[in-house]
């Protein structure tokens, strides 16, 4: 009886209580159909009174820039003329130079700001939605899908259960694969701040092949990023809607491209991108004297293209750009070498440009410099990255240089397809020397002496490749 008893009083209290058995599990976040990875120290919570979400990560999901100054606990949220502006513990906030109030104020929580849910509407433009039965903040930056169909249509056309399905999705070269079951004409649309390019496909559901190998939730929506093209940083993925069923597909833009569709071989959608803004013209082939072999080293990014944004506000693009300059320098002395550098300042080049000027100068060894970045703060360390074979021997070496001066984890040498690795013709390496979104990789990439020693253990390594022989 007393066993019955207690029973019964367990079920009463869920009954009564059932919050509380999931008081610990923090609240999800879905922008657009795709569900946010959070940081596990500061996830957005239930405070009672408003539902509070970390700033950062919507916003740069979503393509914006954000800043943190410590000394005025200032967080600035920034993306073209949209400008967001936040203090810790104040109730006001200023939007494009206009005081708005705040549901509360913005909380500092283990380095992360959360604001009130009704703001990041209101701030950025969002439709925001808070489910309290799944405990999930719903953001939308995209308008409905329109069906365009007259009355008769609507009355007479019965609603068809044969639904085509997308059975994988590649991008390479700014070029968007999708392989289809069926017959799917994509709808594209664009939407500025943030720039996006929408690619719709009506009548579709996901395959149970594409859930299995591609997606990153059970329901088929996930995301990446892209790190070998111009303007195209992220690629998102979701089944938008159930009635009618459409899968949508998201470009993240760093700046406006236009985009056009065609059906390729073995059912395929193919979607190509082209920037809509004329890039700079790299600078000309250098003269070398016979027997001279020539070094490109290529800073990553540049200019609109930051590259990675690290846990305190640094961009990527002068991580690369300070390391490449001393790789440069310290090369200066071999009489023997011939360095050319992509880019000397700030300037965007694209992915294309950099592989024409190694092209031009017939390189003998092409270098690219970089920083990583993930969406959580745990993955560290250094890797090295290289496309065709012919380029094994030179990843080698590099890495065997450059990982014991960092002192960071071994994250190995790994083939990955890269733009500037793929389509370059002599052998060519990609280096990732650190995470940026790390904190403690992070503290030491912006030193002098760290990227003194990189540099030094570059040169290093690629004296040691050209003299292999």
């Amino acid at each position: 009886m007393r066993k019955w008893s207690a029973v019964f009083v367990f079920i009463l209290f869920l009954c009564v209580f059932p919050t509380m058995v999931h008081a610990d599990t923090p609240p999800s976040i879905v922008l657009d159909g795709v569900t946010i990875e959070q940081q596990t120290g500061a996830p957005a919570e239930n405070t009672g009174k408003t539902v509070m979400v970390p700033i950062r990560v919507v916003s740069e999901n979503l393509g914006y820039e954000v800043k943190w100054e410590k000394a005025t606990q200032t967080v600035s949220v920034l993306k073209g003329a949209r400008s967001i502006q936040m203090v810790a513990g104040q109730e006001e906030a200023t939007v494009n130079g206009t005081k708005v109030s705040l549901d509360a104020p913005p909380l500092i929580k283990q380095g992360t700001t959360l604001v009130p849910l009704r703001f990041v509407g209101e701030g950025m433009g969002l439709n925001v939605g808070w489910d309290n039965g799944t405990k999930t903040v719903s953001l939308s930056s995209l308008p409905p899908v329109v069906e365009v169909d007259n009355e008769e249509d609507l009355i007479e056309t019965p609603v068809s259960v044969n639904l085509s399905e997308l059975n994988s999705i590649n991008f390479s070269g700014n070029q968007l694969s999708l392989g289809i079951n069926g017959n799917i004409t994509p709808k594209l649309s664009t939407l500025t701040n943030p720039d996006r390019i929408i690619v719709d496909l009506p009548g579709t559901t996901f395959s149970q092949q594409f859930i299995q190998g591609q997606a990153s939730k059970p329901d088929g929506s996930g995301s990446f990023l892209v790190t070998d093209s111009v303007f195209v940083t992220q690629i998102r993925y979701a089944n938008f809607s159930n009635s009618p069923a459409t899968v949508r597909v998201v470009f993240d833009l760093s700046h406006v491209a236009t985009a056009k569709w065609s059906l390729g071989d073995n059912q395929k959608i193919l979607i190509d991108l082209s920037s809509d803004e004329t890039t700079i013209t790299p600078p000309p082939a250098v003269q070398v004297p016979n027997g001279t072999k020539v070094v490109i080293i290529d800073p990553g990014h540049g200019g609109r293209q930051s590259g990675a944004v690290s846990v305190t506000g640094k961009y990527e693009k002068d991580f690369n750009l300070a390391v490449g300059l001393k790789v440069q320098a310290l090369l200066q002395p071999y009489t023997d070498i011939q360095t050319v550098i992509t880019r000397k300042d700030d300037t965007e080049l694209s992915l294309q440009q950099r592989v024409d000027l190694a092209e031009m100068n017939h390189a003998d060894v092409f270098v690219s410099i970089h920083g990583n970045k993930f969406t959580t703060p745990v993955p560290n360390g250094v890797e090295t990255l290289y496309t065709r074979s012919e380029s094994k021997e030179l990843a080698d070496i590099l890495h065997k240089y450059v990982l014991p001066i960092t002192g960071l984890k071994d994250r190995g040498i790994k083939t990955a397809s890269l733009h500037v690795t793929r389509e370059t013709t002599m052998p060519a390496v990609l280096l990732e020397l650190g995470f940026l979104s790390n904190e403690s990789d992070e503290a030491i990439m912006f030193t002098e002496d760290y990227q003194n020693k990189c540099a030094q253990a570059i040169v290093d390594g690629i004296v040691e490749f050209l003299n292999k022989d």
